[in-house]
């Protein structure tokens, strides 16, 4: 594990801000029952217009049953509806997130929006309940000239939650491997980077799940890679994803329901986790 402390600093434009908590963040090590085994009973939501996009529910508030999607991997504007009926009726409010989006990386998370605002270096922490826009900027980041850490899903930054807390992928500018950051909530900010060292363009999408980095392949068949990110080495983790290679614009874990949502060929689906620990 390499840490770029000396190289890498990351601080919030408003340190006064604070943000409503759903609970502590316990930060636990993995064990190899916490390993992915194989990814059970896929599950279509719906066909979407749009190849690319994101959708998303609350990572964190376990009552939340709203369902938000950010379509195409640019704009500023996503769709709330409130729930899954409502989604697949496509019953929906708008709201404006203050700032363009760009790529397929965001997500949901005690309340608020994360996202990469486009053009920049900076991600992006906009609250639904207070419409307050918060941001932090990434140093050392590539972020522009289609340099993508995932290039199927047009994403340079592609954040993720799950049992430890937030977390945030993106290509190094230095060397343009693969780097995982750790978020702070309460602050907005960078609390450690990690780098996998694993090229930017062998990845075709990636997720984060009980602390284990997970990358697919350059067609988004397979996860190839593992890096455990708690204890900084590779693990050997390799399993199929799916059989299509249509545009694969959207994967991410929920550590709430332990399901991948995927945006795959304009079909929203969901993934149940089988974990080692549920043999």
């Amino acid at each position: 594990m390499k840490l770029l402390t000396d190289l890498l600093h990351a601080v919030p434009n408003d340190e006064t801000s604070s943000m409503r908590e759903a609970g502590k963040q316990h930060e636990k090590p993995v064990k190899n029952e916490c390993l992915i085994k194989s990814l059970i009973n896929p599950r279509n939501v719906t066909k979407m217009e749009s190849t690319f996009g994101t959708w998303m529910k609350d990572t964190a508030l376990l009552n939340d049953e709203r369902i938000w999607v950010a379509e195409h991997f640019s704009g500023r504007v996503v769709k709330e509806y409130k729930n899954i009926a409502s989604f697949q009726n496509n019953s929906s409010d708008t709201v404006d997130v203050r700032k363009f989006y760009q790529g397929c990386g965001h997500t949901v998370h005690n309340g608020s929006f994360y996202y990469h605002i486009a053009g920049t270096s900076s991600i992006g922490r906009f609250d639904f309940h207070t419409k307050r826009l918060h941001t932090v900027a990434i140093d050392n980041a590539l972020h522009h000239s289609l340099a993508y850490v995932l290039h199927n899903s047009k994403t340079y930054f592609k954040l993720a939650a799950d049992e430890n807390g937030l977390w945030l992928i993106f290509a190094s500018s230095i060397d343009e491997s693969i780097m995982v950051a750790q978020l702070d909530q309460k602050t907005f900010s960078v609390t450690s980077y990690i780098n996998t060292t694993y090229p930017r363009t062998k990845a075709g999408n990636a997720f984060i799940a009980c602390g284990v980095l997970y990358v697919t392949n350059a067609n988004d068949t397979r996860v190839t890679f593992a890096f455990d990110l708690l204890k900084g080495k590779p693990v050997n983790v390799i399993f199929d994803l799916r059989s299509s290679s249509g545009v694969l614009a959207m994967l991410s874990y929920s550590p709430k329901d332990r399901h991948l949502y995927v945006w795959d060929h304009s079909y929203v689906r969901l993934y149940v986790v089988h974990f080692i620990s549920d043999e």
